[in-house]
């Protein structure tokens, strides 16, 4: 059976992730899905390829709720897919609340930013990194350092009082793309659910991070939503 890949974002990056994983897999199959049907229509007709409008994190669901699933998620949208997926999650009496990343959260890395709503954005490069990078693994390919930790690991190595980390890897499928296996997102949420304490939710690669902090709610917390 040909690999199937699930491109969440039709916007410049996921039509980018698309033209060079068909040109690495062309018996693949793929499905490209974003709320905005103009960026869909940018999409060309061509074999094995089908888009959808829907909500990101929505359509997710959907799709992570019975296999057959897809060989890879590709995050292309400007959300944290992992955390909105998450956060609408309900079950066994639980429901989710974003709370902000503890100050410090990533304070001693290269290149820090706190987003909008608390969360935080991290990286390894000093510079404006190209969107083909290949991702090696001893050193960065722009500037030709050697990279002493992959961000992946340094976040899971980061512990706070009162919180639980949770990292997701996006690993490197072509020059520029990342994504992740079904599995490990299913895996993430069981791990979230059997939390006891807040999460830091992170999803990373060798050099760039994005992390969410979510506060549980469980029983008549989650019923009234506070």
């Amino acid at each position: 059976m040909a690999d199937t890949y699930l491109i969440i974002g039709a916007g410049r990056f996921g039509r980018l992730a698309w033209q060079r994983l068909q040109a690495l897999h062309p018996r693949a199959t793929f499905c490209l899905v974003d709320w905005d049907a103009e960026k869909l229509a940018c999409v060309p007709p061509a074999p094995r390829t089908q888009t959808v409008a829907a909500p990101a994190a929505a359509f997710l669901t959907r799709v992570l709720e019975h296999p057959p699933w897809p060989k890879w998620i590709i995050p292309a949208v400007p959300i944290h897919l992992a955390w909105a997926w998450l956060l609408q999650s309900q079950g066994e009496g639980v429901s989710w609340q974003p709370v902000p990343v503890p100050p410090g959260w990533g304070e001693d890395l290269p290149w820090r930013q706190v987003g909008s709503n608390g969360e935080v954005y991290l990286s390894l490069a000093t510079e404006r990194c190209p969107d083909d990078c290949p991702e090696p693994a001893g050193r960065c390919s722009l500037t030709g350092a050697l990279r002493s930790i992959n961000l992946f690991e340094y976040l899971r190595r980061q512990q706070l009082p009162g919180y639980q980390t949770l990292v997701l890897r996006s690993h490197q499928l072509a020059p520029g793309v990342g994504g992740y296996r079904p599995a490990a997102l299913l895996r993430l949420r069981e791990e979230a659910y059997r939390a006891k304490e807040r999460l830091i939710l992170c999803t990373a690669c060798r050099c760039h991070g994005v992390c969410h902090g979510l506060a549980k709610l469980t029983g008549r917390e989650a019923e009234v939503g506070f």
